[in-house]
């Protein structure tokens, strides 16, 4: 497994993969769901590289930036047990070089509801990095997982306005055995949080499952909230623009996002294809 520390590094020493890699770009502390990316983009026979790049932008929480785990030795021996062919572990600097040219970011519709109201700036970062990624890697496809529903949404935006020679691929979100969906912030639930985060997903398989009113959506709500589960939105939604619908044939997902103890989790199950 080749590791790269610089841009010019990467795009003079593995040159013939550039337009070709499979890319996976994460912030590392890897999960069994990271890992998934992978053996898919290995299934389909491409060469893959994953990028693990804690990005500041995109944490309008600077608790959050300073907490986020950081398992760099760990996660490069997950990523060599697997096949991983290349790993590109740029700074800051690499990614953001004072002298460089910043794009201005725009945002489409899947940028606006939900996260992008209670994460401001979020997708700003989001947007910012992985352009920037994408300029470097030159990646034929990128692998993302379904669990961040609406930055996937907003990625395929992207790729499509700016990148239109890149395969887009959503992977299906890997669970625990209880529902719970693989998250490197589920390290930071307490035993006994970790027990309760299963009511999560029950709660959103009952509303995926048959067409339910906001009244009943509410009456779930107050259950978690119960067993100390604070929700923040709980929607059906249409796809690929998120926007909020009031039921379920209009909608393709249900998304759902709360804080348990300090811990913000989100998650979704999508029962309609994607359009």
């Amino acid at each position: 497994m080749r590791i790269f520390y610089t841009v010019s590094h990467l795009q003079s020493s593995a040159a013939e993969y550039l337009n070709h890699w499979a890319f996976i770009p994460t912030m590392g502390a890897l999960h069994d769901g990271h890992l998934s990316l992978v053996q898919h983009a290995k299934e389909q026979g491409h060469s893959v590289i994953v990028s693990i790049f804690v990005n500041p932008t995109q944490f309008n929480n600077s608790e959050d930036l300073a907490k986020y785990p950081r398992t760099i030795y760990e996660d490069l021996r997950k990523l060599a047990s697997i096949g991983v062919d290349a790993v590109f572990l740029p700074s800051v600097n690499e990614i953001y070089p004072e002298d460089g040219i910043v794009k201005s970011v725009h945002l489409g519709l899947e940028a606006e509801s939900l996260e992008g109201h209670y994460r401001p700036g979020h997708f700003e970062g989001v947007v910012m990095v992985l352009r920037r990624l994408f300029e470097i890697v030159k990646p034929g496809h990128v692998f993302f997982g379904q669990k961040d529903l609406q930055q996937c949404m907003v990625v395929r935006r992207l790729i499509q306005q700016e990148f239109p020679l890149i395969q887009f691929n959503m992977i299906e979100t890997m669970r625990e055995l209880d529902g719970l969906a693989m998250s490197s912030r589920n390290e930071r639930l307490t035993a006994e949080e970790r027990i309760i985060a299963n009511e999560i997903y029950q709660a959103m398989a009952k509303v995926s499952a048959t067409d339910m009113v906001d009244s009943k959506i509410q009456i779930l709500i107050n259950e978690l909230k119960t067993n100390g589960i604070n929700t923040e939105y709980f929607n059906y939604v249409s796809l690929p623009d998120l926007v909020v619908v009031s039921n379920r044939a209009e909608a393709h997902a249900v998304v759902y996002a709360g804080y348990l103890g300090k811990v913000r989790l989100i998650d979704n199950l999508v029962f309609k294809e994607l359009p």
